[in-house]
């Protein structure tokens, strides 16, 4: 019985560290909003993916993991509407196939200005 415990303690945590490893290899994007109105709905495209934010609070963040198998190669188009009738749209940073644990983040700035890292 205790072999039983053990064999089923060793797979959970096998699991979960696989899990959570997923997340340190997987690409992300993550909007930051510091643009003193809260974000309604924030939308990136990328060449084979299109990624929803939905709303973003005044001073919070909001990220998101996608594939890293990418069809093809191009752009992040992004298209960020806020509560104060502002429409940030724009393109930025480069997307390639099988980019292992990369990250960006776009900030959004209380003077309309959009940064991407």
């Amino acid at each position: 019985m205790k072999l039983l415990y053990k064999i089923v303690f060793s797979v959970t945590v096998f699991l979960v560290v696989l899990y959570y490893s997923s997340f340190y290899i997987l690409p992300s994007i993550t909007i930051v909003n510091n643009s003193g109105a809260e974000i309604t709905q924030a939308e990136i495209d990328l060449p084979s993916t299109h990624l929803d934010f939905g709303s973003i609070e005044q001073g919070t963040s909001n990220t998101l993991h996608y594939a890293l198998t990418q069809q093809r190669n191009g752009v992040y188009t992004y298209r960020i509407d806020a509560k104060d009738l502002a429409v940030y749209h724009g393109s930025c940073g480069y997307v390639t196939n099988n980019e292992l644990h990369k990250r960006v983040v776009i900030y959004i700035a209380s003077d309309a200005q959009v940064v991407c890292k």
